[in-house]
């Protein structure tokens, strides 16, 4: 290690991770549910736990205070509180393996970092701060690395307390507390600054006093720090350069930025859903809890437990959240992915968005992330208002009708087939509100951004020529719903529809047929269907949404460029023709390729579920389809499989999000090699 004092952000930084260190052990130490062990009960403090809370947080002062001031000692602060924490915790496993695993784990990704990747972050962000000298980017500059560590420390210390109910114990309110004045102390400035430079953030301030009032009880005030360390960390990653290192990550390893980041969302999602406030009865099990976050973060629907009453109100909320962030999370990067495979998106000649598109430059490419998370918002917003509407007509309470309005509205536009209701909509079949309402949006986040957005402008009334993207997503998105409800229509006029009105027959086989291409949604009950009616449905979800969007399967684009290739091998043409456009050859193997994966790994997966399970074929497959496609419809089975068949369809459902556009970039990435082989001649059909 170097003699030379290290930079005052980084002294900063280190003092933070030291503080971090302390408080995460010391909540995993009231937290861990250890009754024979030497931590005890969650929400008991042994007398070992309290010397070694005491030792922890003394250590960690004196190497903080003495890291703030360059003594060279203190670079050993966080080996020494690394080795307390791990000899600590390392007992615990036995009794509580989640929370003695996640606070060893942290411990030593937090060393880690700090020994391999401090110095090249904070060159990073001397580098991102000279673009804009004002006060905000310099406090960035000289305290942001800090502040963004204690902040996340605090913010899962307070997830802590909500998640693992232990709000009684005065010891985690008063870590807390500290932590979030110790907070307040170090942002104020740089929040000042902000608001002085932009005057409209302080309705963002304005929330947290209108959230959660001040008052003389511990509860209120936590909870308004809380909402206050929300906000202010959410400005101080805006400032910082996270989000160009993103951008960067993505255009140099783009399919391994996918895969961390719908697999970090599913494994902190099941950690925060295996809390006990996550679940009205007895705490999930890890194994159902990781169902449950994969199949929300990759917005899939497939459930183990029924939502609405294993769920309590923060749990669903984290569902929620996790299914949000998956939404975005895919538009946003299968966006990116289309513009750097190459497509022609339909924005790409439009003036208007012109230097949006223009991904190499970190500012453009936050204006288009921008757009289209306000898109998003405004689409779900709109949908949530109109069904919160609709819901309270039908007599629900003002507040669940909101909450089953947003809980829907996102759920549709995102595809994730979550419901609140035990039976997904079925009580619902004869409102049109309500199933406009859903098959809008799952319609509109099925085609993509690329066609949202071409539509927006069309609407404003810039009359340009659509792409080939738009024009292929729309004609497919028509077809295949029109040919979808004729077909459900016609198999199941006297079946699963009889009973119903002609119109609502009509208008619940358009809703199926929009729903199971991603949507995840039902309004009959499937366990009845048709057996050809089941077949149709497959293919339906194999197919799946536009690329850009939030739907799954392998795409209509795919569909459409083998539907062309067909022909063009059929007459031995040398070209694919699309629209009266020649489909380049790169880009018809890619889609063989897609379908071809696809196929096989559903077929291995329905072998693997057929040697465990004793279930119908149809049935296992169907859900297999379902989880590869992201559908989330189910004909029963779910609720009945034992572990291998839940890490079968976790390992699908994430495959089945991330798959195919990893793939896709993955064969855009290839370069032809340079080494030829001379032709061979084979007998095939």
């Amino acid at each position: 290690m170097s003699s030379t004092p290290a930079p005052r952000p980084t002294r900063r930084l280190q003092a933070a991770r030291l503080i971090g260190l302390a408080v995460v052990g010391v909540l995993g130490m009231i937290v861990t549910e250890a009754p024979r062990g030497h931590f005890g009960a969650a929400s008991q403090v042994t007398l070992l736990g309290a010397i070694y809370a005491a030792a922890l947080v003394l250590l960690a002062l004196v190497f903080s205070l003495g890291a703030l001031q360059g003594r060279r000692w203190a670079a050993r602060g966080s080996l020494i509180l690394l080795s307390v924490n791990v000899s600590a915790f390392l007992p615990a496993l036995v009794h509580d393996f989640p929370v003695a695993g996640s606070v060893m784990l942290w411990s030593v990704v937090q060393v880690a970092n700090e020994f391999f990747v401090d110095d090249t972050r904070a060159q990073r962000v001397r580098r991102h701060e000279q673009k804009a000298p004002t006060p905000a980017s310099v406090w960035i500059q000289r305290y942001g690395p800090a502040a963004r560590h204690i902040l996340a420390v605090s913010l899962i210390a307070n997830l802590s307390i909500v998640g693992f109910e232990i709000a009684a114990s005065w010891v985690s309110d008063l870590t807390c507390l500290l932590l979030g004045l110790g907070v307040v102390a170090l942002t104020g400035p740089f929040m000042l600054a902000v608001v002085r430079q932009q005057p409209r953030h302080l309705a963002w301030l304005a929330l947290v006093l209108l959230g959660a009032p001040w008052s003389a009880t511990l509860s209120a005030g936590l909870v308004a720090l809380a909402l206050y360390q929300v906000v202010v960390f959410g400005f101080v990653l805006a400032r910082g350069p996270l989000f160009d290192d993103l951008v960067q990550s993505f255009l140099h390893r783009p399919a391994l930025l996918l895969l961390s980041t719908f697999g970090s969302m599913a494994v902190t999602g099941a950690l925060v859903l295996s809390f006990p406030a996550s679940a009205r009865g007895e705490p999930l099990s890890f194994l159902d809890a990781l169902f449950t976050a994969t199949s929300a973060a990759c917005i899939t629907g497939l459930a183990v437990l029924d939502t609405a009453s294993t769920f309590s109100p923060f749990g669903q909320a984290v569902i929620l959240i996790l299914i949000q962030l998956g939404g975005l999370g895919i538009m946003v990067l299968s966006t990116f992915a289309t513009i750097l495979l190459g497509g022609r998106l339909a924005l790409r000649s439009e003036q208007a968005l012109e230097e949006i598109l223009d991904i190499q430059s970190p500012g453009a490419a936050y204006e288009l992330a921008s757009f289209i998370v306000v898109a998003t918002l405004a689409l779900e917003a709109l949908g949530a208002g109109i069904l919160a509407l609709r819901f309270s007509q039908h007599g629900m309470e003002p507040l669940d009708a909101i909450w089953y309005g947003m809980f829907h509205a996102v759920g549709a536009f995102c595809h994730a087939g979550f419901a609140l209701w035990p039976d997904s909509l079925v009580s619902q079949q004869s409102d049109p509100v309500v199933l406009g309402v859903i098959m809008a949006l799952v319609v509109v986040g099925s085609v993509g951004f690329s066609v949202l957005a071409a539509l927006w402008l069309r609407a404003r009334g810039e009359h340009r020529r659509f792409s080939l993207q738009t024009r292929v997503v729309l004609w497919m998105t028509l077809a295949l719903t029109l040919v979808g409800t004729l077909l459900y229509a016609l198999l199941e006029w006297n079946a699963t529809l009889a009973g119903m009105t002609t119109p609502e027959k009509w208008m619940n086989a358009l809703f199926q047929s929009i729903t199971l291409r991603s949507g995840g949604f039902n309004t009959v009950d499937f366990a009845t269907v048709e057996q050809a009616t089941m077949a149709v449905m497959m293919v339906w979800m194999f197919i799946g949404a536009a690329p850009g969007g939030t739907g799954g399967g392998i795409k209509v684009t795919t569909l459409a460029v083998l539907a062309a290739a067909l022909p063009a091998l059929l007459y031995n043409q040398p070209r694919a023709v699309l629209m009266r456009r020649a489909i380049p050859n790169d880009i018809v193997y890619r889609a063989a390729t897609i379908v071809t994966v696809a196929g096989f790994i559903t077929v291995i997966a329905v072998v693997i579920m057929l040697a465990t399970h004793n279930l119908p074929f149809s049935h296992v497959l169907f859900e297999v389809v379902s989880a590869v496609g992201t559908v989330g419809l189910s004909l029963g089975i779910t609720e009945d499989l034992h572990a291998i068949g839940k890490w079968v369809l976790i390992a699908l459902m994430f495959i089945g999000r991330v798959g195919p556009t990893s793939l896709a970039l993955a064969l855009g990435a290839q370069k032809t090699g340079r080494v030829t082989f001379p032709e061979g001649r084979l007998m095939v059909g």
